[in-house]
């Protein structure tokens, strides 16, 4: 599942869909596109409606990234640790750069207790699929919510690009036995969105991606790292992450 807006550059998006054409473990991808022009936060839950259809763990990418050629292959044989119900491929903020290749789990509400930052890369647990297709993503609740008033504040939005902690916050509080949120190390998509869509003047800054393994590639990080002990996945579950949508 793809998640697009009008007016972005559309070349990533076309080469992401080919890349993951008639993958072992892939549903044909979903492109979505915001037309009317109802906000990250609306076209997201839209989405994962229409990706949850399919009946699987739902990959959700938004149209702003590339892709490792690896991506495909480690995304189809992961596993979700028990307890969680996301695994981000593209970190931004709770991973520090350069840490040991694993699976790194945290509260839902990321580092900050605010929510995890940014929705660029995530595989979606079904039953978190099913979850979101019931609650209400804008209940008083939500609304009230530290991370949605900051982010009200902050860009004058009335929240309706505030996509990434309104997910967190659906998961924290009615995830049930998959309230946590897990980042992979090396992050397998880059962010490329060099100008946002959703916040018009926002550059990339904090917005970059930590860990993509293109750099750790190309520099030998992995290597580097490689006589320390890695950070395991902890409790795996007898789930494979077969990708729907």
């Amino acid at each position: 599942m793809i998640l697009t807006v009008p007016g972005r550059d559309r070349d990533c998006v076309t080469a992401i869909v080919q890349a993951l054409s008639d993958q072992p473990g892939f549903h044909p991808a979903i492109v979505v596109e915001d037309r009317d022009n109802q906000g990250a936060a609306e076209s997201t839950r839209q989405a994962l409606m229409r990706a949850g259809e399919s009946g699987g763990h739902v990959l959700f990418l938004e149209d702003d990234l590339r892709m490792d050629e690896e991506a495909p292959a480690r995304i189809a044989a992961t596993y979700f640790p028990d307890g969680v119900g996301i695994i981000s491929f593209c970190d931004m903020r709770e991973v520090p750069e350069f840490s040991p290749a694993g699976t790194y789990r945290f509260d839902a509400m990321g580092c900050d207790g605010r929510g995890w930052w940014g929705n660029q890369a995530l595989l979606i647990h079904i039953d978190i699929v099913r979850m979101v297709a019931r609650v209400d993503w804008f209940s008083p609740e939500v609304e009230q919510a530290i991370g949605i008033r900051v982010h009200k504040l902050t860009y004058g939005d009335d929240g309706r690009n505030c996509s990434d902690i309104r997910l967190a916050l659906l998961v924290a509080s009615h995830g049930n036995d998959r309230r946590e949120y897990a980042v992979s190390v090396p992050s397998l998509f880059l962010h490329v969105g060099h100008v946002s869509m959703c916040f018009p003047g926002r550059t990339m800054g904090e917005r970059e991606t930590r860990n993509w393994i293109g750099d750790r590639r190309r520099f030998g990080i992995d290597a580097t790292l490689e006589g320390q002990k890695p950070v395991p996945a902890v409790g795996i579950s007898k789930v494979p992450a077969v990708v729907g949508g």
